[in-house]
């Protein structure tokens, strides 16, 4: 029975690199911005959840707050982020998008919703969603068990 589970969790990963491949390919246009995909996961999150922390990043990608520091100082001196105090707690800053940022953030929504209407919307709405549950579901029991150790 595991081989079989192996089997799917292969087909799984071909499936997903074969999505990421033509989605890449169909937004050239961001390769010319140069970003590691370490740089463009934490853009993405900063665009998803604005006036995040270096304490929110670390925890959201299970790395240090230091190695969090590198990358946004790197992002920072380019224009995609910029920092802002918490006037609640002057230690703190809040993690904005930067001119660069808004710019990629644009292009992103550009990409995404050319993606949706060309691709998505030929797959029915029920199928997408049962996806995203199932997907829900396997990172669930990944972080339940990460919790437990």
């Amino acid at each position: 029975m595991l081989s079989e589970y192996r089997k799917i969790v292969n087909a799984l990963h071909d499936e997903f690199q074969e999505y990421l491949l033509n989605y890449s390919k169909r937004a050239k246009k961001l390769d010319e911005y140069n970003l590691t995909v370490q740089q463009e996961n934490m853009l993405l999150f900063i665009m998803r959840n604005q006036r995040t922390t270096v304490n929110e990043i670390a925890a959201n990608f299970s790395i240090t707050k230091s190695a969090v520091s590198q990358v946004l100082s790197h992002l920072e001196s380019k224009g995609f982020i910029r920092r802002e105090s918490n006037p609640n707690d002057r230690r703190e800053s809040f993690i904005l998008l930067g001119p660069e940022g808004k710019k990629y953030a644009e292009l992103i929504e550009e990409t995404d919703e050319a993606f949706v209407k060309k691709y998505f919307s030929q797959v029915e709405m029920e199928e997408l969603e049962q996806m995203l549950r199932t997907m829900k579901k396997i990172n669930q029991v990944i972080h339940e068990s990460n919790d437990a150790q």
